[in-house]
């Protein structure tokens, strides 16, 4: 049973974190895409129009890198940990497998590391969320220079401007959604972290219990 619990969780682990790399993927793409092939977005302000550039000046992008390293931590690290099941399945023996204690290592790294991913990308997103661009500030063809942004909080408050093209409207909603997704989908993978880690350690456990148990004797 202790086998099929490894697996399970590692099989999950490895999926969300795979779902994960491309949700991040998918913005890093946007990113690019925007800087690189429409350069600016037209804001149609009351009294003035700009040409806003569609990066700002101060783009915070570490907490994309710190999660997207977290995503394929995860994904390798599941693949390790379905192999590890695999192995124990077809165990012969007391002696406590190597590999499985090499999991519970390499899963406790993981839950370390997701659980400071989690604390730094929500302390950023939180610190710059709420702030608005302000036309006063707003140059055509010139970055935005105030304040410091994520991604996330910058395309959010882009999406409270009077664009001018309704379809770049609805790309940057939907890439926001991504976002935001791909923020949230760092809970259930520590848990996923935390779960393998258990269920891994409480085999180890038991085989390290067996190794030390003496074996029956029949009295005379």
């Amino acid at each position: 049973m202790g086998y099929l619990l490894i697996f399970l969780s590692n099989a999950l682990l490895s999926a969300l974190s795979i779902t994960n790399l491309g949700l991040i993927s998918s913005m890093v793409g946007f990113l690019h895409h925007e800087k690189d092939h429409v350069g600016t977005y037209r804001v149609d302000w009351p009294d003035n129009t700009v040409h806003l550039k569609v990066l700002p000046e101060h783009l915070w992008v570490d907490q994309g890198h710190t999660s997207n390293g977290v995503a394929g931590y995860g994904f390798f690290l599941g693949l390790f940990g379905l192999y590890v099941a695999w192995r124990q399945k077809k165990r012969q023996g007391n002696k406590p497998s190597q590999t499985l204690s090499a999991l519970c290592i390499l899963l406790f790294l993981a839950v370390l590391f997701t659980l400071s991913a989690i604390i730094f990308v929500y302390l950023v997103t939180y610190q710059t969320d709420g702030q608005q661009i302000s036309p006063a500030v707003a140059q055509s063809d010139v970055a935005y220079p105030a304040d410091k942004w994520t991604p996330e909080t910058w395309f959010l408050s882009v999406l409270d401007l009077p664009l001018a093209d309704p379809a770049q409207r609805h790309n940057i909603h939907c890439k926001v959604v991504n976002m935001k997704v791909w923020r949230w989908m760092l809970l259930p993978i520590f848990a996923v972290d935390v779960l393998a880690f258990a269920f891994s350690t409480v085999e180890l456990i038991k085989q390290r219990k067996g190794m030390r148990q003496p074996p029956f004797k029949f009295e005379n």
